[in-house]
């Protein structure tokens, strides 16, 4: 909720945040649910699933389970949808690793820059073509040691 009403106030109007979308890219077979996500209002008037090359940023907050799918298979699956800006929050630890600029130099689309293991706090801006959105990460909840299944200290 941090993170979804705090780009509320920046994003333009007909831009919205979306939580727990079914994004289906029929042409990979690849059907994603991100966490949170930023699309056109229009975007969202069907139930079918969403169509990625509407999304202008997905954010995934990271699993204590399962943080591999965020960081390895979402930051392939992402650029190959033709989603320009990926952004991961990362509980565990408390850092967020931002993506963007989908290259497709190596024969298959990747992102181009990338931004890892920044500290909550470090100043974060994802800039698109509707405009530059800056996150405050310094206050957002860690996982307790129960939350990632680890005895108490």
């Amino acid at each position: 909720m941090d993170v979804r009403d705090q780009l509320a106030g920046q994003l333009p109007p007909g831009i919205i945040t979306a939580e727990a979308t079914d994004t289906d890219d029929a042409s990979l077979g690849t059907l994603r649910i991100p966490d949170l996500l930023v699309v056109p209002r229009s975007a969202m008037e069907t139930d079918d699933p969403l169509d990625p090359h509407q999304i202008l940023l997905v954010i995934e907050i990271v699993s204590p389970s399962n943080p591999g799918n965020d960081y390895d298979a979402k930051s392939q699956d992402y650029p190959a949808m033709g989603i320009p800006h990926y952004l991961i929050l990362d509980p565990r630890d408390g850092t967020w690793t931002y993506q963007w600029g989908i290259d497709t130099s190596a024969g298959r689309p990747t992102y181009g820059n990338r931004l890892k293991g920044q500290p909550y706090g470090t100043p974060l801006a994802i800039t698109t073509e509707l405009g530059t959105w800056k996150l405050d990460t310094s206050g957002l909840p860690l996982y307790s040691r129960k939350d990632m299944m680890l005895p108490p200290e």
